[in-house]
């Protein structure tokens, strides 16, 4: 099937977005097997687009707030690369999670004091939920037949920190608050894509990052060894776990937490349907979760 040149024409919904993804994962019979299993729970929500505009591939999950509900599942997909099928079984992973029992993170809570710079920590916010997905991810990926060297783009690399720290923050000026959970996070990004079959020259990016920003803040060298040995303990692959220990990291990296997550589930009519959790990990139905108390 060849979709359409107009962008506005390019979406597939339900069953024709299931049949353009399926024969772009030909010859990975595991990875179609996911995909059959993501069509079955989200139906005529997945949602398929492919442009050779787009600079990256993407999953969205999108909700309506009020009152709250499912809009769609979709992946974008970047044209015009030799690893379409790599990308697809990424997404795919991605959207599978909440199929798994993975609450959705649906609102942030930013101190008035900085509000400022909501943008910025909502940002930092989904990309420590991405790259921890990453890591519950990164073997599936594997066993559904894939090179692990493939499951992540490339990353840019760093900005040049010394120029930052000498030349810029000297005239920009430098708000503490919103530096030191962005060195964790140029940190983080870095250490993980290592972590996930990326350039061991991310590592060494990683070490840069920990270097000039531990001259700001000496203290980010006992905040990224803690962040080690959270992603050791492993406590954050219980779906049951997860919302608790991913507020943990966010609160050790000093970025505002999550303070509304919501379930995917099918309902009666065998359609998903989102469900808004309680913070503490209670169902706002009064359902207790069985969330269990953070070991840190």
């Amino acid at each position: 099937m060849s979709l359409p040149q107009n962008h506005e024409e390019q979406y597939l919904m339900g069953d024709r977005a299931y049949r353009e993804i399926s024969s772009r994962l030909t010859g990975y019979p595991l990875a179609q097997q996911i995909l059959q299993e993501v069509y079955d729970f989200y139906g005529h929500y997945l949602s398929y687009i492919e442009s050779e505009d787009f600079t990256s591939t993407i999953f969205t999950i999108n909700l309506q707030h009020e009152p709250i509900a499912l809009k769609s599942a979709e992946i974008q997909l970047q044209l015009g690369t030799d690893l379409l099928a790599e990308a697809l079984a990424h997404e795919l992973l991605h959207l599978r999670l909440p199929m798994l029992g993975f609450p959705l993170a649906e609102l942030i809570q930013i101190p008035f004091q900085l509000d400022y710079f909501a943008q910025d920590f909502l940002g930092m916010g989904h990309w420590v939920l991405n790259l921890i997905q990453h890591e519950i991810n990164f073997q599936s990926f594997q066993t559904l037949g894939f090179d692990k060297n493939y499951f992540l783009c490339k990353l840019a690399e760093p900005i040049d920190y010394r120029e930052m720290l000498f030349s810029r923050l000297p005239q920009e000026g430098y708000v503490a608050e919103v530096g030191f959970p962005w060195w964790c996070l140029e940190y983080l990004k870095y250490w993980m894509s290592a972590r996930h079959g990326g350039s061991q020259e991310y590592m060494g990016y990683a070490q840069d990052a920990l270097d000039w920003g531990s001259q700001l803040h000496p203290e980010l060298r006992h905040t990224t060894a803690e962040m080690h040995r959270w992603f050791e303990k492993g406590a954050f692959k219980d779906p049951h776990q997860y919302p608790r220990q991913i507020n943990w990291l966010l609160g050790l990296m000093r970025i505002p937490k999550f303070t509304g997550w919501v379930i995917l589930e099918f309902s009666e009519s065998k359609k998903p349907m989102a469900v808004r959790l309680e913070s503490i990990g209670v169902r706002s139905d009064g359902r207790d979760r069985a969330m269990s108390v953070l070991p840190f």
